[in-house]
């Protein structure tokens, strides 16, 4: 799980950076968060942090889509234009370009979490937990105790995938702020 930003961002903003007039960068990156901000705002409910019902295909049309967009306002509006100038085109998406485009962003989030975790939750409520993996895949070697967590985190092959992954994101994050598509 590259954290929700910048690394999710990252890992996206090159397919922006390829496909620019088919997506919009601010949505997008605002959609590659979602499944984390989805997940952290039931954190109180949940008693815990961790993947739930943000980082299925379900939640990602009923709760990412939509606090994506009010999000994807919030940023427009309160975020410093000498921030987004690089990311931000000279007019507003239309809606449909800035729903799909935060879809795009929630479901790549989703992609690399199924990569990085064990027992991922793409079709709750249907199923508790997706491992597609082999079993040496997230078969922990320790575990690490954090505080926003029930149950200790294991350290494991996919934790270092997070880990590559997570470092990757941040630089092309970093490098796509340095160029326009």
């Amino acid at each position: 799980m590259p954290v929700a930003f910048p690394s999710h961002q990252g890992l996206i903003l090159p397919l922006w950076q390829r496909h620019p007039r088919h997506l919009d960068a601010i949505s997008l990156s605002v959609g590659a968060a979602m499944p984390d901000v989805v997940d952290a705002l039931a954190w109180p409910v949940r008693g815990e942090l961790g993947q739930g019902m943000g980082h299925s295909l379900v939640g990602v049309v009923i709760a990412c889509l939509p606090l994506g967009l009010v999000l994807e306002q919030l940023v427009r509006r309160f975020v410093p234009r000498r921030f987004l100038a690089r990311l931000d085109g000279e007019t507003r998406p239309k809606l449909g370009l800035a729903c799909s485009s935060i879809a795009v962003g929630a479901l790549s989030h989703d992609l690399f979490d199924l990569v990085t975790h064990a027992n991922f939750p793409l079709l709750w409520p249907w199923g508790k937990g997706l491992d597609p993996f082999p079993s040496w895949w997230s078969r922990p070697w320790a575990r690490i105790p954090l505080f926003v967590y029930r149950e200790p985190y294991p350290l494991a092959p996919h934790t270092i995938v997070w880990a590559i992954l997570s470092v990757l994101g941040v630089v092309l994050f970093v490098r796509a702020l340095k160029k326009k598509p």
